[in-house]
């Protein structure tokens, strides 16, 4: 158990290393309008961010499942830390537009005609496909263990899954999703990827020239 923890404070440590860096980036930094929508950068490096927000979750699990807990138990185990993570995304995005990633990097998701805050159903839309796969791994996840197929420690330390025979196929769809959404995002003005065009939105930067207050010195230049 001691292994598998070790590994998650040091990613831990260098997801917290990043995202300081990030923060320190992107505190005092402004963008002029016309780079409004390009928001790449910004949105990669939002995920490590939010890992940080949400690392509890993952060290629980994984504490709890190196201890080779009741099967059943692990299955529900494994339920709440992927649902923690959907209902984090859903809510922020739904409530303020933003994670805690995207207000450190400075970006907002909005409605893509209105610009204005979205609504529950976008914020349900924008997750809709991730939702759908994640589910995939997480029902392929507690087979393997109701199965009797690896234990639950195995599924800590991540090992039995990344050897299992299956791991290629249940991480295809996933993989294939991720480059479509890059590409995508990448190929249109508004840097749109596949789940802003599903549920309508677009993420703008806030910390444009037209967004940040112009300060006395800044009106008399």
């Amino acid at each position: 158990m001691s292994k598998e923890i070790l590994h998650h404070l040091t990613n831990l440590g260098i997801e917290l290393l990043i995202a300081f860096i990030v923060w320190r980036y992107y505190k005092q930094k402004t963008f002029s309008f016309k780079e409004r929508y390009l928001t790449f950068w910004p949105r990669f490096w939002t995920g490590g961010v939010d890992s940080c927000i949400l690392w509890p979750a993952v060290l629980t699990t994984t504490v709890l499942l190196a201890y080779n807990v009741p099967r059943i138990l692990a299955a529900l185990i494994l339920i709440i830390e992927s649902l923690s993570w959907l209902i984090y995304t859903v809510v922020m995005h739904a409530r303020y537009g933003q994670t805690v990633g995207k207000m450190v990097t400075k970006v907002r998701v909005v409605d893509f005609r209105t610009e204005g805050s979205i609504s529950w159903r976008q914020a349900w839309l924008r997750e809709g496909i991730p939702m759908i796969l994640s589910l995939g791994l997480l029902g392929w996840e507690i087979f393997l263990i109701l199965s009797g197929d690896v234990k639950p420690s195995a599924i800590a330390s991540g090992e039995a899954l990344v050897t299992h025979k299956t791991f290629w196929l249940m991480t295809l769809l996933p993989g294939l999703w991720f480059v479509a959404e890059v590409l995508t995002m990448l190929t249109n003005n508004k840097r749109r990827a596949l789940h802003d065009f599903i549920a309508g939105t677009v993420v703008i930067r806030t910390n444009t020239e037209d967004d940040c207050p112009t300060t006395a010195s800044d009106a008399v230049g």
